[in-house]
């Protein structure tokens, strides 16, 4: 028998999430087992990609087939599909999901695994478009009158951008003769502005993802854990690994990230509505995870896995409208996960979200430094809206209570994402150590302090009629911000 090898290893753990899927049709008892192994396994990859065991580069089928490359930059996001997917599983645990969540689960986590490693054109196209059906489902399975229409036009929007994403890969091939991502910098401008334009609103960034703060805030709360958490990442890596290949990207990319962490702290700073802050933080933060290819990986770990952790507590939130916020008492189950999720996204030490931050802010010169901190400040602002609430103090049980199985007081998934959080920032610390996190972390309390500051000043005016924003997420407008993104992109990169 021969033995097993890299290559056999990698091909066996990309099958294997559709093989539990198939399984978990004919045996439904072992879906949550089998969806764990999955993540399990591919936690397992990412560590093995990390130590250097595996493959850096993997080609089937010729020269024209399938480019695969578990490397460095595909690592955290592999190790954030399996600490999200198998946080939901975890929560889950003793409730009865809708449908066949778990079999979609799998379907998705297979194909994000496959998005975070493919490297030529086909595969991307075939993995994203498993990603955003399986979403569409999973969105789906509340079948509410509302999901079904957000349901049917993420799917809509996600099948409309990707044809355009295959209309370029075909004109690259046709210029270049080759599906790798490393042709896109001959096939010229138009080339690239189709697979942007795909690429973009699948990330969620700027006017190509406005489709998000709604669809993620009315999805249920595992779903909406699940596409603000990982599934907008499949969208960020080949977006990433183009940038690195292709200078016209590399120059524009910083821009739309900008702009797109620009437009949703606007948003988020004057949202009513507590869910639909967390998605268009969602927005913000995906625009700084394209900031710098270097530190993307380390930054979108960091978000995910707090932003998850933040959407599966929402649906424990005593109520959704922010005006009332600081008068709800939450139960230490909420109140501890929603503080140190937040607080790891504005990047407080030593949370994960701080050694994240930092990294970014290395990576980025001077102007850009001074631009990343004053969002930052505005980050701050935004989840200080959430720190108001106290917390509830214990109170004895309810007969009516004990005649039904109490829910437990701490999710297994939540617990997992912060336990997740602190202990990689302790790995962090132990492996980035210098003094210059000293002023890195004095830096973090100040922009801290200055964003609960701008928080309080803010607060009176959200009380005035005035202060609104225009409604950007009608689907004449969705599909305008994609013309404007992709003409836009057509006329720089020219």
């Amino acid at each position: 028998m021969a033995p097993l090898t890299g290559q056999t290893l990698l091909i066996g753990w990309l099958l294997l999430p559709y093989a539990a899927a198939f399984l978990a049709a004919l045996l439904p008892p072992l879906a949550r087992w089998l969806a764990l192994v999955c993540c399990l396994a591919t936690g397992a990859v990412a560590v093995a990609i990390q130590a250097g065991v595996l493959p850096a580069s993997l080609s089937l089928l010729g020269p024209y087939g399938v480019e695969l490359q578990p490397d460095g930059l595909a690592a955290p996001f592999l190790l954030l599909d399996a600490l999200v997917c198998g946080a939901v599983v975890l929560d889950g645990w003793r409730r009865t999901l809708p449908g066949p969540f778990l079999l979609l689960l799998m379907v998705l986590h297979g194909g994000l695994a496959s998005a975070f490693v493919a490297v030529d054109l086909v595969s991307l196209y075939v993995t994203l478009e498993v990603v955003g059906i399986a979403a569409f489902l999973l969105i789906l399975a509340s079948r509410s009158e509302r999901t079904l229409w957000l349901s049917l036009r993420y799917l809509l929007i996600g099948n409309t951008v990707m044809t355009l994403y295959l209309v370029g890969a075909a004109v690259v091939y046709l210029t270049q003769g080759s599906f790798r991502l490393e042709a896109v910098a001959g096939a010229g401008a138009a080339a690239l502005a189709l697979l942007l334009v795909g690429l973009l609103t699948k990330a969620g960034l700027f006017l190509s993802g406005l489709w998000l703060p709604r669809t993620h805030a009315e999805a249920p709360a595992e779903v909406s854990a699940l596409l603000s958490g990982v599934v907008v990442a499949a969208g960020v890596v080949p977006l990433l690994r183009l940038s690195s290949v292709v200078p016209a990207l590399a120059a524009v990319l910083p821009l739309i990230g900008v702009a797109s962490a620009g437009l949703g702290l606007l948003f988020a700073l004057a949202e009513a509505d507590a869910k639909r802050l967390l998605a268009w933080s969602t927005l913000s933060q995906m625009g700084l995870v394209v900031l710098a290819p270097a530190a993307g990986g380390l930054y979108a770990l960091g978000h995910g896995l707090a932003k998850a952790a933040l959407f599966l507590v929402a649906r424990r939130f005593p109520g959704r409208d922010l005006a009332g916020w600081a008068g709800r008492p939450l139960a230490a189950g909420v109140w501890v996960p929603l503080w140190i999720g937040s607080l790891s996204i504005v990047g407080v030490p030593p949370l994960l979200g701080f050694f994240a931050k930092s990294g970014l802010d290395r990576a980025l010169p001077g102007p850009m430094g001074l631009l990343l901190s004053l969002l930052t400040v505005g980050t701050a602002a935004v989840y200080a809206r959430l720190w108001g609430a106290p917390l509830l103090a214990e109170a004895p049980a309810s007969p009516a209570a004990a005649m039904t199985p109490p829910e437990p007081a701490w999710s297994p998934g939540v617990l997992l994402l912060l336990l997740a959080l602190v202990l990689l920032g302790a790995t962090e610390a132990t492996r980035t150590w210098s003094p210059a996190l000293l002023p890195a972390a004095a830096k973090a309390a100040l922009v801290l302090a200055a964003g609960v500051g701008l928080h309080r000043l803010l607060q009176p005016l959200r009380r005035r009629p005035w202060f609104r924003l225009p409604d950007l997420e009608g689907f004449p407008d969705l599909v305008g911000g994609i013309g404007v993104v992709g003409a836009g992109l057509l006329v720089w990169i020219r």
